[in-house]
Formats: structure tokens, sequence, C-alpha cells
């Protein structure tokens, strides 16, 4: 949930009041689990593109 909304409000959906909120609550945990879904997206992408080329 929390990472739909963050997704949600880098877009411009939702109002900065909320992502404030979501902010606040982000923990370490999430953190880490942001950051490896992230990084697991960009190196896909990546390999991806290289097996296009």
């Amino acid at each position: 949930m929390w990472f739909k909304r963050i997704l949600a409000s880098l877009m411009g959906v939702r109002s900065s009041r909320d992502l404030e909120d979501d902010l606040n609550n982000f923990s370490i945990p999430k953190f880490i689990i942001l950051f490896l879904t992230l990084n697991v997206v960009f190196i896909a992408f990546i390999i991806l593109a290289i097996n296009l080329i």
C-alpha cells in the first residue's frame, strides 16, 4: 500500500499532505525493499536493452 501511495504521489495524483504522512511512516525495512525493487527493475531493463541490441 505504501509503495503505491508514494508512486501516486510522485506522479502528482495525491496531495502533498498525504505524501508527508507517508514519508513520516517510512521505515528502514520499507526503504530497503524500495531500493531493492528499483534496482531489480533497473538491472532487468538494462539486461533487456543489451539483449535487444
